[in-house]
């Protein structure tokens, strides 16, 4: 039985305004609690170093595209009418496969699974699943639309319902959608073999899915959240202002209240007897920033971060790449990540293009690394010396003189 006492909030707001432990109260948050995939989308929706790690990744893998071993024209429907495509690559770009595909590998590293549900245009035509009167889409042809999915969350999303019990791969997976200010879901079934292509992420353990590239570094980020909070909620203290008012005893205390009454402002209204009952104030309610130790503390987040994520921490917070020296080495290791990647979702990608209709599926993905603008420049070149031999004449007749 599922523990119900983890519920909160997080299982029942939108994407947009996701709530996360530990976002108002520190004390939620606690390392030894693994992030939810709820929380998860949240922190990939407000979180730019999740974002690098994942979205970032994906779209480096796709921006130089690939070249297909066998080159293979294709006819397909463009503003409504038939159009001879003149490589396979230009039918992709235009039916909006690239996007979809860069939405399946990001959320496939973010979460460890995604997959492509591809279309036909007769949907609904297909069948209906067993009794509940859903569609069924099952043994399409010609596809022509495709679209990426993350397993279910805060409502929309795919589930694996049958599964083969042997391989563990699913046979049919329960797609549910909710349209932003739809007046109910829609809900269809969809035969894994004929219409699903899976983007699974590397596994780290042995099950059927993959693991979260970001599993390692989500909490870091949480935390270096909460000590940007911390500061913003101090500043905002120090700012606010303060009515300090000496008053001798409580009567006068009393008589002051009378005088100023119920008065609006902004301004936090406090009574001292003696200044040094004033400085044990201050020194209670405004807080030491200590601006030094939250540095020192961020920086260790981030070096935590940039080795999770396998990237240098001048790539993370994004410093120019591709440079000589050790800038160049910094996009190169980045860059053998992004290599990585792309081996990986290979077999993916192949298996997309056939169900789109691509007989050779062959290809070689085209290298993303940035490259320096001076390709004649090598890496650790020894700079030569000018020779000012010419420049004073005069210098060098009177050294050979003195000879």
């Amino acid at each position: 039985m599922s523990d119900t006492s983890r519920l909160d909030t997080t299982m029942k707001s939108s994407s947009s305004q996701g709530y996360i432990r530990g976002d108002y109260d520190p004390k939620n948050f606690d390392y030894k609690v693994q992030v939810s995939r709820q929380e998860l989308l949240t922190l990939f929706l407000r979180n730019p170093k999740i974002q690098k790690a994942t979205a970032w990744f994906a779209n480096e893998v796709l921006r130089e595209r690939w070249e297909f071993i066998t080159k293979q024209p294709v006819e397909g429907t463009k503003h409504g009418n038939m159009f001879p495509f003149t490589s396979f690559n230009d039918w992709l770009e235009w039916m909006g496969f690239m996007q979809e595909c860069a939405k399946a590998i990001t959320w496939s590293l973010l979460f460890g699974d995604a997959i492509l549900i591809f279309y036909d245009g007769l949907e609904q035509e297909s069948g209906k699943y067993e009794s509940g009167g859903k569609l069924y889409l099952k043994d399409g042809v010609n596809f022509i639309k495709c679209k990426a999915f993350y397993e279910e969350n805060k409502g929309n999303g795919y589930k694996i319902v049958d599964i083969d019990n042997f391989f563990g791969t699913p046979i049919t997976y329960r797609i549910k959608l909710h349209a932003d200010k739809a007046t109910e879901d829609v809900t269809y079934y969809v035969d894994a073999a004929t219409r699903v292509v899976r983007f699974s992420a590397p596994q780290k353990e042995l099950k059927y899915s993959g693991a979260s590239s970001v599993s390692t570094i989500a909490q870091d980020c949480i935390v270096q959240e909460q000590i940007k909070r911390a500061v913003a909620t101090q500043a905002n203290m120090l700012q606010s202002g303060i009515l300090a008012i000496k008053a001798a005893n409580d009567y006068e205390k009393d008589l002051i209240d009378n005088e100023i009454g119920d008065s609006f402002s902004y301004l936090r209204r406090v009574y001292y007897t003696n200044i040094e009952d004033m400085d044990n104030l201050f020194n209670l309610i405004i807080p030491d920033m200590k601006i030094d130790q939250l540095v020192a503390l961020s920086e260790l987040l981030q070096k935590d971060i940039a080795t999770g994520m396998d990237v240098s921490i001048s790539n993370l917070e994004g410093a120019p790449q591709g440079a000589i020296s050790s800038a160049e080495y910094d996009s190169l290791n980045t860059y053998a990540k992004v290599r990585q990647i792309q081996a990986h979702y290979t077999r993916a990608m192949e298996e997309s293009f056939f169900k789109l209709g691509k007989l050779d599926t062959t290809f070689e993905w085209n290298d993303p690394t940035p490259k320096a603008d001076n390709p004649t420049i090598k890496p650790d070149t020894p700079i030569e010396e000018p020779d000012n031999s010419d420049e004073n004449p005069d210098e060098q007749d009177d050294a050979i003189d003195g000879q």
